[in-house]
Order: structure tokens, then sequence, then C-alpha cells
């Protein structure tokens, strides 16, 4: 069985697009003779990201994780992220030759540009430096991939997700729907993910002050919660659900809204129209790639707009637009990736 060394600055209980790809990724590979050994924050003493405590950075030596490396002694080495664990395991394979692939899964200079205003020309010079190394660098999807090339990045892979058929599938329950919406008369419009601001979520908030028509709610948790929820009180926020129940939010809601501008794919998105939920988003990387106008949601630069076109379609039609997510594909894209490495 061949061992397989995943590095990611980010890892449970942790929520994001990252967790969820590598956790579905890595139950996937039980059935395909590959075991993966994870370094991730939460071995080591850790300290939250300044006004941000989601997010842990590791308090470790290089030492340390190139002891970690070579007690492990892994066939492959793949860095999900470009944090400090990344660097590290990114000097330990350039200090002794060893080959080892990268994936971008997150814009960074976009997300440190939104919430710090560090200039995306300084942090693409850091991000291009850290892949510049990677044998090959998984990307999620095709807009990404050109972006990252106009940029001068090299040996990029295109690669997908996979959605759990067995727990984002159509369902209808009752009971969620009421709660909402006790008097049955109004769209259900829902938005999934972090409650942060890189995640535009301000933009789905400001929707609640402009329709009677929709009941609007938020399933996630994150730093701006609270300040929402005071600013949006016809807001119902619904927490962080996960698995079955997370189903059952997108089955019961009419249309769920991406509003993210600096995602690279979108796990949220797929998700919903598996359960048969379209989807409404802006005309950028993630949605251009996954959502199918009229098919499966619709993008357009006014929210409400989108929100309104998605509201209208098939959602038969939405689910079948998924049948190409699947974690077979996923699985073996990131293989042959990394046994190909040179």
């Amino acid at each position: 069985m061949k061992k397989v060394l995943l590095v990611t600055d980010t890892w449970a209980p942790q929520v994001n697009g990252v967790v969820t790809t590598w956790k579905n990724l890595i139950n996937y590979s039980d059935r395909q003779r590959v075991s993966f050994e994870i370094l991730h924050p939460f071995l080591f003493k850790s300290f939250a990201w300044p006004f941000y405590k989601e997010i842990r950075l590791p308090l470790v030596s290089y030492k340390t994780i190139e002891n970690k490396i070579n007690k492990i002694n892994p066939d492959y080495i793949h860095v999900a992220t470009e944090g400090i664990l990344g660097w590290h395991t990114r000097k330990y394979c350039t200090k002794k030759n060893i080959p080892f692939t990268t994936s971008y899964h997150t814009k960074f200079p976009e997300f440190l540009w939104s919430l710090y205003k560090i200039p995306k020309i300084i942090s693409y010079k850091v991000i291009k430096k850290f892949h510049s190394t990677s044998s090959k660098i998984l990307v999620n999807t095709s807009t990404m991939k050109k972006d990252l090339n106009s940029r001068g990045f090299n040996n990029l892979i295109e690669w997908t997700r996979g959605i759990d058929r067995n727990i984002f599938k159509p369902s209808f329950d009752k009971g969620l729907r009421k709660e909402i919406d006790p008097d049955n008369n109004k769209k259900i419009i829902l938005f999934v993910g972090r409650v942060s601001k890189e995640k535009n979520i301000n933009s789905f908030c400001k929707l609640s002050d402009k329709s009677n028509n929709y009941k609007f709610v938020i399933v996630g948790d994150g730093p701006i919660k609270e300040s929402l929820k005071k600013a949006y009180p016809k807001i119902i926020f619904a927490g962080y659900k996960f698995g079955e129940e997370l189903a059952k939010y997108y089955s019961i809601a009419d249309c769920c809204v991406f509003p993210s501008l600096n995602d690279t794919f979108g796990n949220t998105i797929i998700e919903s129209m598996a359960c048969g939920t379209p989807v409404a988003a802006f005309p950028v990387n993630g949605p251009l790639d996954i959502i199918k106008k009229n098919k499966s949601g619709f993008f357009d630069n006014d929210l409400n707009v989108a929100i309104q076109k998605s509201l209208k379609i098939n959602r038969e039609e939405v689910v079948n637009s998924t049948e190409k997510y699947n974690w077979d594909l996923c699985f073996e894209i990131f293989i042959n990736t990394i046994v190909r490495k040179n």
C-alpha cells in the first residue's frame, strides 16, 4: 500500500472547502490501497490568526517537520496549502531534492486584500514562488487554470470535486420548512458557508432588506456573524450544519446563493445542486465553471436577477447537471498527478 503525506495548514474541526475535499478523498482512498498521513496544525501548539479565530497558526520549527517527515517516510508528498507547514515541507523537499506536488485551493491574494488591504501584486509574487518548485499544481477549474497561467504559473493540472450522493440528494423536511416559513408563503433563499468578510456575504444580507417575498437563511458561522445578526434581524442564522441535516436545508430552500467573488471552486454549489436546489451567483471563477445557466442556476452581476432566474428552473434538471461530479474522477486525477510528478 502506497503512503501519501498530505500537508495542510487547515484541518478539522475547521470547516471549509479544503477540509471537506480532503476528508472525502481520504475516506474514498481506503478502498484504493492508498493510505494517508496528515500533517496539520492541531498536531502542534498553535494560536489564532488575529481577527480570524477559525484559522490556527502552528508554532513549529523546520527541524520538527523534518523529523516528522523522515519518520513517516512517505512514497509521495502533497502540499495542500501555502501556510507555515506548507513552507516547511517545501523547504524539506527542496533541500533533499524530493519531488512533491501542490494544490491551489484558496485565492490568498484576494483573501488578504479583502481583510487587510495587502496588495495583491505582493501576495501573488509570494504564492508563485511557493508553487514554483512543485512538480504539478492541482487547480479546481479551467477558469482558475487560465488565470494562473496568465500570471506565470506552470505545470497546472485541472482537477474536480465529488459529491456524496448518499447524503446530498433531493428530500423534503416539512417540519424544517414550516419552522423557517410558518405561513408557507415565501421563497427560502439560502447561504451556506463561512460567515466572513471575504465571502462577500454582505451582498447576500443586503437583499433581505429589499424583498418581503423571500425568507433568508444563513447556515454557517464565522467572525462577522454576530454583527450581521444585529444588522439584519430578519435573517435566520442556523449555525453550522453537517451531513444529512445540511442536506435538508439545501433541499427545502428554493434557491441557494453563492455570493463570493474570490473562491477557486465552491463545494456548496454542487452540494446544493445535488439536492435539486438551483444556485444564484456572480459571474466569477467557480460559478462560471460549475453553474449551467437556466439548468442548474444563474449568474449575473445583479444577485437579485440571478435569484429570480434561478427560481424558475426545474429542480430535476438541477440534479441532473451534477452527474460529472464524483469522487472516482477526483481521486483518479489526484493519484495520476502525484505518481507522474516528474
